[in-house]
């Protein structure tokens, strides 16, 4: 599995979690997942996450997803 690929599936898992937590609009999982998708650099998923997280940040349950879902020695999500 290739970096890209490993933070691929990363992105999809935390993208999993936000929407069992109702934290999206109606469409929103679906864009979310379709920029995974096309992303094929490091960069480009980076960036997206960083987005994800900027754009849901002040919604109800997303500090318990990356509370529940983050590593305490890296500070990385798991």
């Amino acid at each position: 599995m290739t970096l890209v690929e490993a933070y691929r599936d990363d992105l999809s898992e935390l993208v999993d979690r936000l929407d069992e937590r109702g934290v999206f609009a109606p469409g929103e999982r679906e864009a979310w997942e379709e920029g995974i998708e096309e992303a094929d650099h490091y960069s480009t998923l980076k960036h997206a996450n960083e987005s994800l997280l900027e754009a849901m940040s002040d919604r109800d349950g997303v500090e318990e997803v990356i509370t529940e879902h983050t590593h305490p020695e890296t500070n990385q999500f798991v």
